[in-house]
């Protein structure tokens, strides 16, 4: 079965550190820190201040400037596994590739990526009711705690691979569909370059037993150890993705 270790690596890659840039949509709710002499703050390691916030409660930590400065790990991992990955039960999809295209999915985009897996599932002869649009609006009645039952029925009817290449390209979608979010297409290249790290990453992960899995985590974080900055760029650019999701995720978190 899958574990949110496997995708932390990647996931770190491509977040940056603190954030206050003005062009990102999530500084529209920054935190009340001053940090470095400066203020509007509102993201840390893909983190806004509105899920740090609403997750302090639930998660049983303190909203200070401190932890939303340092971000410490534990407290990340409290959000990433609490609000997304087993939000999505991900602990029971079978295949670790397709786990990690779903949680990275969620981590950038909140609950917006519901209609179009449901109707990915739907096409296939998998029946998941997730959720319909009116207009703009998003009506949710997923049922997650079947999502994953749905995706690894899925996966032994047509193969991992071809369910995770799948899932890739329905995201590539997406992405490319949110036209608002994306003004000029200014933001394209980094979610494309993101994403493609995250088919590259991932398909090695193909078929593998979880000691292979291991294996080629360590060699994935030694990579992210050697480079830290690489990837910071496009992590900004990725922001004001999350930060569309997050008005369908902060009730669920």
């Amino acid at each position: 079965m899958a574990e949110i270790k496997y995708i932390i690596p990647f996931t770190y890659k491509w977040e940056g550190g603190l954030s206050n840039a003005t062009t990102d949509a999530a500084s529209k709710n920054p935190s009340p820190y001053t940090i470095n002499g400066k203020t509007g703050w509102h993201t840390n390691k893909g983190i806004t201040y509105p899920v740090f916030k609403t997750g302090a409660t639930k998660y049983g930590y303190k909203d200070s400037l401190e932890n939303f400065r340092d971000m410490p790990h534990e407290i990340w991992l409290k959000i990433a596994k609490g609000g997304y990955w087993d939000k999505l039960n991900l602990d029971t999809v079978k295949s670790q590739a397709v786990a990690n295209v779903m949680f990275s999915w969620c981590w950038g985009s909140g609950y917006a990526w519901i209609p179009r897996v449901s109707a990915y599932l739907k096409a296939n002869g998998i029946t998941w009711v997730g959720g319909t649009y009116s207009g703009k609006k998003l009506t949710l009645a997923p049922d997650f705690n079947q999502l994953a039952a749905k995706l690894n029925e899925l996966s032994n009817k047509v193969g991992e691979k071809k369910v995770f290449e799948d899932l890739i390209e329905q995201k590539k979608q997406f992405l490319l569909s949110l036209k608002a979010a994306n003004p000029g297409g200014i933001y394209t290249k980094g979610w494309m370059n993101r994403l493609e790290d995250l088919r590259s990453y991932s398909s090695t992960l193909l078929g593998k037993t979880m000691e292979a899995t291991k294996e080629t985590i360590t060699n994935a974080t030694e990579v992210v150890k050697k480079n830290p900055w690489k990837t910071i760029a496009a992590a900004a650019a990725i922001t004001i993705v999350v930060y569309t999701g997050y008005k369908l995720i902060k009730k669920n978190i």
